[in-house]
């Protein structure tokens, strides 16, 4: 099977650039310690800033070349960050194993969605931390990068109901601007969220 992620990052560029996410570090600051899972994480730009916080991270990606280059950029910022091939359609959810996850653009099937949201809430432990800023279905109009295809675009209220009996730290719908790298340019229209897991809740 042909891995379009594989072939997109095995360019010498980081095609979303080195620098994280904007909302990765206004977030950062919720996550003290413990073990930080970025899944989707292609070329590492996150999982190595929040590594450079000291955190213990570990980048999930179905993309070889995107875990390479994770590796890569961990090295000239002078940081480790555990790297793991994984596909989010078929990998094993561990009960209660990550005290944060963190998913930024990470855009798949409907289905496949679904099975994620359920395993990150199977794997967090409780009083951890599901932070995200995603492309919502509006983002179609802007193009400014993410999908072209609204199925793989966000529907807020799916979150808030994923999400439901867990503490909203923060949840914002709307416009931000991005540039990351070639392929995020411009206004963009998002769902940002802080989801944290009570004791008690799966």
């Amino acid at each position: 099977m042909t891995n379009s992620w594989h072939d997109r990052f095995s360019a010498d560029e980081y095609v979303y650039g080195k620098e994280p996410n904007h909302f990765v570090m206004e977030a950062a600051p919720v996550l003290t310690g413990g073990k930080v899972l970025c899944i989707a994480e292609g070329e590492g730009r996150n999982a190595v800033y929040l590594a450079s916080r000291g955190l213990d991270v570990t980048a999930w990606d179905f993309a070889p070349a995107g875990l390479e280059k994770t590796q890569r950029l961990a090295g000239e910022k002078g940081v480790q960050v555990h790297t793991e091939l994984h596909d989010l359609a078929e990998v094993d959810w561990q009960a209660e194993e990550w005290d944060a996850i963190v998913h930024v653009f990470g855009h798949v099937p409907p289905a496949v969605l679904e099975r994620t949201l359920t395993g990150i809430k199977k794997a967090l432990k409780p009083g951890g931390v599901y932070i995200s800023e995603l492309y919502t279905k509006e983002q179609l109009t802007y193009g400014t990068g993410g999908p072209r295809d609204e199925l793989l675009l966000i529907d807020p209220i799916q979150l808030l109901q994923a999400f439901d009996g867990y503490f909203i730290k923060h949840f914002h719908v709307g416009e931000v601007h991005r540039e990351e790298g070639k392929l995020h340019t411009g206004t963009a229209h998002v769902v940002q969220s802080i989801f944290r897991k009570r004791e008690g809740t799966l």
